[in-house]
């Protein structure tokens, strides 16, 4: 892996780990909104399980795809076979 590939992927990790937080605070804010208006949960789970999906979807975009690249692979299979042979 180049230096400009482990770049980009800790620049994706770290915007995931961005979009976690601000996801769970959003939402933390949201019930609180929604429990103080009426002291019960009315619209807040609306907007977490439609987030969610767009969470859900930023993981697999970061964590899946990966697994379907060839590059990635022979990368991976390659780092197996060195760690092998440096321990025989």
């Amino acid at each position: 892996m180049t230096e400009q590939e482990l770049h980009n992927r800790a620049e994706a990790n770290v915007a995931f780990y961005r979009h976690i937080l601000t996801y769970v605070i959003i939402n933390l804010g949201l019930f609180a909104l929604d429990y103080y208006n009426n002291a019960k949960i009315d619209w807040a789970y609306f907007a977490l399980f439609g987030w969610g999906i767009g969470l859900l979807s930023h993981f697999l975009q970061i964590k899946s795809f990966a697994m379907f690249s060839v590059e990635k692979e022979k990368e991976r299979l390659r780092n197996k076979i060195i760690k092998i042979n440096g321990l025989i």
